[in-house]
C-alpha cells in the first residue's frame, strides 16, 4: 500500500474541506519505523481513510404544505441506537423561507459517518424554490438525492405535484451540475438499474450490494426514458393508512375504490420507471415503512454501483479495482429487502426492480405505454416545450381527472382563495325593517290581546280581560304629549263643583257621554269626597257636646 497516497487521500477527506489531516505525520512515522509494526499501522490508517471517505450527503425533500413532511422527517431522524428525538434536534424552530435539518445516521460504533443534511422548501412557490440552490453546499449534485412527498388524502393533485417537482429537478440539475457531471450520474443510475438483483428470501452472508450480478440485460421498455440528470429520486406517498377513508368521503367503497387505488399505484410506478425512481408508501400504523425508507435512502446515497465500462464476466483485480470508498459504502449500507406491491399501505418498489410487465400483473387492462406517452405530453406542456405544428396529444391530467374524483378532505382547493364580502350594516337593517313591517304578527297590541284572550279564571269571559288601562298605557308609551293632555283633563274634572250634578254612581254614565270608564270612576269618588266634607261638621258636633256633659 502506498502510504503517501493514503495520507493525501486522508487529508482531503477530513471533516472540514480545508483542514489538514491529523494522520499525515503518523503515516510518516509508520513509514520510518518499517518492519512488522509498519504493516499494522498501514492497515489501521487505511481503515481510517476509508471511514473518512464517506463524505457528507444532502437530501432535498420536496413537499407541499400539510402533506406529512414533519412526521416523515421525525421518523427518519431516529437513530437505531441513540433514539434521538426529532423535536430535540429542531429546538422548537420552524423553517421560514427554507427548512434545514440534520439526520444522524451513525449507529454509535467506531466507524462514524457524517450526518445527513436535509433541505426542504415550505411549498412549491417559485420564490422559495430559488433558495434551495443557494442553501446547498458547492457542487452538490453528485452527493444529493431527492424525495418527492405526495399525500394519499389528496390523490387528485398527485399528477400536478409530480409535474412541478420533476420539472424543477431537471432545471436545477442542469444549472448546478458541472460539465460532464450529469453524464456520469446518468451512467451511474443506469448501472444501478441494470445491476440490480432482487435479494433472496433468506439473508445471505455477503453484504455486497452488487455481488454476483451476472450478465447485464438491456433496459426494459419505458425505463430511464425521462431522466436526463441521473439524480436518485424517491417518491413517498404518506398517510397510506387513510386510503379507505378517502374512498368513503367520495362515496366509493369496496372493490370500486380499490380498483382506483391500484390504478394510481400503476400510474406512479410507470412514472417512477421512466425516471429510474423508487416508490414508497408510509403509514403511522406501519412503522417499518419508515425504517425501510431510511435504510434505502442511505443505500442510494452511499452505494456506488460498478461502472458500465467494466464487464461482469472478468472479475480479476487487475481490471476491477474499486476504491476504498466504494467498498466501504457497499458493505456499510446494504438494502437486502424485497419489493412489496401487495400491501396497500406498505408498498415498496426499489429502483431497478420494476418493469411494464410487473405493472400489468397488479391489475389487468392497464396500458403503461399510453400512460407514459400521456405523461410526456403533460411534461412538455408544463415546461412550455410544445410544438405548434404537432397535434395536441392526450395528457395525463385529463386521464387522471376522468378516473380519480376530486378529493381535498371535504373542501376544494379553490375555496380557500375565495373571500366573502359582508353586507353593510345599513342595508342589513333596512332589509330587516322591511321584513318586520310586512309581518302582521309583529303588532305589539295584538300580543296583548292574545294574552288577554287566553287567561283562564274568574276574570275570563267571552270578552276576555277588559283592562281599560292597557290601551291608554300603550298610548302613553307612544308620546309624552298625549300623557300631558290626559293629566290636564283629570285636573279639570277634579275642579268641577259636584253640587250641581250630585254624586255619581259607578254605574251612571259620565258627563259628556264619551268619557272612558276610568273617568266615570274618578268622578264618582270625587263626588263621595265632596258630600262627606259638607255633612261632616253637623254629625261631629253632637258627639263632642255629649262627651262634654
Amino acid at each position: 500500500m502506498n502510504i503517501n497516497a493514503s495520507a493525501s487521500a486522508s487529508a482531503s477527506a477530513t471533516a472540514g474541506p480545508s483542514r489538514p489531516s491529523p494522520t499525515t505525520s503518523t503515516h510518516r512515522k509508520a513509514q520510518s519505523e518499517g518492519g512488522g509494526s509498519g504493516s499494522l499501522w498501514t492497515e489501521i490508517l487505511g481503515s481510517a481513510d476509508r471511514q473518512k471517505g464517506l463524505s457528507r450527503k444532502n437530501l432535498i425533500v420536496l413537499s407541499e404544505r400539510h402533506h406529512g413532511r414533519t412526521h416523515l422527517l421525525s421518523q427518519l431522524n431516529v437513530s437505531s441506537k441513540k433514539r434521538k428525538s426529532y423535536k430535540q434536534s429542531r429546538n422548537g424552530k420552524k423553517g421560514l423561507a427554507i427548512g434545514y435539518e440534520v439526520i444522524d445516521i451513525s449507529d454509535g460504533d467506531e466507524d462514524s459517518v457524517p450526518p445527513l443534511s436535509v433541505f426542504y422548501p415550505p411549498s412549491s412557490h417559485p420564490s422559495l424554490l430559488r433558495l434551495i440552490s443557494k442553501a446547498l453546499p458547492p457542487h452538490p449534485v453528485s452527493d444529493t438525492a431527492v424525495v418527492i412527498v405526495l399525500d394519499w388524502t389528496k390523490p387528485s393533485s398527485m399528477v400536478q405535484e409530480l409535474l412541478t417537482w420533476l420539472s424543477w429537478i431537471d432545471e436545477w440539475s442542469s444549472s448546478a451540475a458541472e460539465r460532464g457531471e450529469l453524464d456520469e450520474l446518468k451512467e451511474r443510475l443506469q448501472s444501478h438499474v441494470q445491476h440490480y438483483s432482487e435479494p433472496s428470501p433468506t439473508p445471505s452472508a455477503s453484504t455486497a450490494s452488487y455481488a454476483g450480478a451476472g450478465a447485464l440485460l438491456p433496459l426494459a421498455p419505458g425505463t430511464l426514458t425521462l431522466n436526463s440528470h441521473g439524480i436518485p429520486i424517491t417518491v413517498v406517498c404518506t398517510k397510506a393508512d387513510l386510503i379507505d377513508s378517502v374512498g368513503e368521503e367520495v362515496g366509493m367503497k369496496g372493490g370500486g375504490w380499490e380498483e382506483r387505488t391500484d390504478w394510481i399505484q400503476q400510474v406512479l410506478r410507470t412514472i417512477c420507471l421512466a425516471y429510474g425512481a423508487s416508490l414508497f408508501y408510509t403509514a403511522p400504523t406501519q412503522p417499518t415503512t419508515y425504517s425501510l425508507l431510511r435504510s434505502y435512502l442511505l443505500h442510494r446515497l452511499y452505494t456506488v454501483p460498478p461502472t458500465l465500462s467494466l464487464t461482469t464476466t472478468n472479475t480479476s483485480t487487475a481490471q476491477i479495482d474499486p476504491t476504498p470508498t466504494i467498498h466501504t459504502a457497499s458493505t456499510r449500507f446494504p438494502f437486502p429487502h424485497r419489493a412489496n406491491v401487495l400491501d396497500r399501505d406498505a408498498v415498496m418498489v426499489p429502483s431497478g426492480w420494476d418493469s411494464w410487465g410487473k405493472v400489468n400483473v397488479l391489475r389487468e387492462g392497464f396500458d403503461p405505454a399510453r400512460i407514459g406517452t400521456a405523461f410526456q405530453n403533460s411534461l412538455r406542456r408544463f415546461k412550455g416545450e410544445e410544438d405548434e405544428n404537432e397535434p395536441e396529444g392526450e395528457t395525463l391530467e385529463g386521464i387522471w381527472e376522468a378516473t380519480i374524483p376530486l378529493v381535498e378532505r371535504g373542501s376544494r382547493p379553490n375555496n380557500t382563495a375565495q373571500s366573502t364580502i359582508p353586507e353593510t350594516e345599513q342595508s342589513f337593517l333596512s332589509r330587516q325593517l322591511d321584513l318586520l313591517l310586512k309581518d302582521p304578527n309583529r303588532d305589539p297590541k295584538a300580543s296583548f290581546r292574545h294574552a288577554a284572550a287566553t287567561v283562564v279564571g274568574p276574570m275570563s269571559g267571552a270578552e276576555g280581560l277588559n283592562l281599560p288601562g292597557v290601551e291608554k298605557a300603550l298610548g302613553e308609551m307612544e308620546g309624552l304629549e298625549k300623557g300631558e293632555e290626559l293629566k290636564e283633563k283629570f285636573a279639570r274634572l277634579s275642579r268641577k263643583d259636584p253640587s250641581k250634578n250630585g254624586p255619581l254612581s259607578p254605574t251612571s254614565p259620565a258627563p259628556g257621554g264619551n268619557a272612558m270608564p276610568n273617568e266615570a270612576l274618578h268622578n264618582f269618588f270625587q263626588g263621595l269626597l265632596a258630600n262627606r266634607s259638607k255633612g261632616g261638621t253637623p254629625s261631629t258636633t253632637p258627639a263632642k257636646s255629649a262627651e262634654g256633659k
